[in-house]
């Protein structure tokens, strides 16, 4: 399989994605990635409303969640910034957490820029 592009590295895990695909195969591996990409997006919206609304401990239980399921994808920036998020909200720190957030939904949208570039190059 060809590397990921530069910048790639910063997003993506590429031992676990490549894990991922010898054990589901391409097509597989792409309908665990279009679970986890509808999973995940409801789950930011969820966040994003339990930050908002104050509810931080709901948000960093949510947080954990994506956390654990990017890490499982091979998001490796997302699983790292949904960690942060999941601290802040933990630590009640809400001035903190909202920045968390909005980096958590920009590295959501690389990560599935990056893992659809690694699926197509792998097909």
């Amino acid at each position: 399989m060809e590397q990921p592009q530069a910048g790639a590295a910063d997003h993506i895990e590429l031992e676990q994605l490549n894990g991922l695909i010898a054990a589901a195969g391409v097509e597989g591996a792409r309908e665990i990635l279009n679970a986890f990409w509808s999973s995940t997006e409801e789950l930011l919206a969820a966040a994003a409303a339990q930050v908002d609304g104050g509810d931080l401990e709901t948000a960093a239980q949510t947080a954990h969640a994506i956390k654990g399921m990017a890490a499982n994808v091979g998001a490796a920036k997302l699983s790292s910034t949904a960690s942060d998020l999941e601290v802040a909200c933990r630590d009640k720190d809400a001035g903190a957490a909202p920045g968390h957030m909005n980096d958590a939904r920009a590295d959501f949208e690389a990560a599935r820029g990056w893992l659809l570039e690694h699926l197509k190059q792998a097909s």
